[in-house]
């Protein structure tokens, strides 16, 4: 009987390891139990929805999106304070549309679904949510600020319910999200980018259709 070296014996165990790691069945949480819904494979983190979700011609109501932001500490160096890092009442209502557009382009579209501006009108509606939130920079120009760079442009945790017209979850979803991120070296294309609220709202556009378009594939 042929013995097996030791040196290949780690790299084995780390193999079966892997492989049982994949044949693992996804666990719903116990909220997602209680209410109903089934774990699905996904990109994202976490996607669950009811049995047999299908949601097609349906309309969408989307409710004011939530944001909650990340703490932070204010130091004697810097002139900004934490309010700087926040958005306005004019980009609370930029994010809306933002997420309004990427959620219909990528996730209802491909439902022949649509978003409705009257909530009596809908057959689900749906809420959004921005957790542990930071900019990477302040939106507003500041004029002792005049040339930022940064390496991403935000990062926070996207996440979603799906409610039908009687308040019970039918989809949900949770994931880390890394807006703009731009790997390489100092420079256009490189891992720095001047920070301006132009390429914050590109960033967020491109991030929020990737986002959508993958929770459209894990409901497939």
């Amino acid at each position: 009987m042929q013995k097996i070296p030791k040196n290949v014996l780690p790299l084995l165990l780390l193999a079966t390891t892997f492989i049982a790691g994949c044949a693992q069945q996804l666990v719903a949480t116990p909220e997602d139990q209680a209410d109903g819904l089934i774990p699905r494979e996904t990109g994202l983190d976490s996607v669950s929805a009811a049995y047999a979700f299908d949601m097609s011609g349906a309309k969408v109501y989307l409710e004011p999106v939530g944001v909650e932001y990340s703490k932070r500490f204010p130091t004697a160096s810097s002139p900004l304070r934490a309010k700087d890092y926040e958005f306005r009442d004019k980009d609370l209502v930029k994010l809306q549309e933002v997420m309004g557009e990427t959620l219909s382009e990528r996730f209802l579209a491909p439902r022949q679904s649509q978003l409705v501006t009257d909530k009596a009108e809908a057959d689900y509606v749906m809420q959004l949510d921005l957790s542990r939130f930071a900019l990477g920079a302040p939106l507003d120009p500041q004029p002792w600020l005049w040339r930022v760079y940064t390496d991403q442009s935000a990062y926070g945790t996207l996440s979603g319910e799906l409610t039908d017209l009687e308040g019970n979850p039918v989809m949900r979803f949770s994931d880390r999200r890394d807006i703009g991120e731009n790997f390489g070296s100092l420079g256009p294309g490189g891992r720095f980018e001047r920070f301006t609220s132009v390429t914050f709202w590109r960033d967020m556009k491109i991030d929020l259709r990737r986002a959508f378009a993958s929770l459209d594939d894990s409901l497939q």
